[in-house]
């Protein structure tokens, strides 16, 4: 419990998220997820998308966090490299 507190005390934009899902889902979070992003993107999700304790383990379980970073990285790195072509061109 002591540890639950001081992971989430310097993050106050985190504390409605924490209070909004089961303990359970929490200890899912808390114990699984290595950094605070990994932690606020399943709290985020948790919430938004009403998931099951089950549910949010598969999720964990899969890697979400993991592949949604890299797909946003490839996304993003798509389209600097299509604005560059088209300075190139200009």
């Amino acid at each position: 419990m002591k540890q639950f507190y001081e992971t989430y005390k310097d993050f106050p934009k985190l504390t409605p998220a924490v209070r909004e899902i089961s303990w359970s889902h929490n200890l899912a979070i808390f114990s699984r997820c290595k950094t605070i992003e990994e932690q606020e993107f399943y709290l985020k999700l948790a919430k938004q998308e009403n998931y099951s304790f089950r549910e949010l383990d598969r999720q964990i379980s899969s890697s979400l966090f993991e592949r949604t970073v890299i797909s946003n990285s490839k996304t993003l790195n798509t389209v600097e490299t299509k604005q560059r072509k088209l300075l190139i061109l200009v």
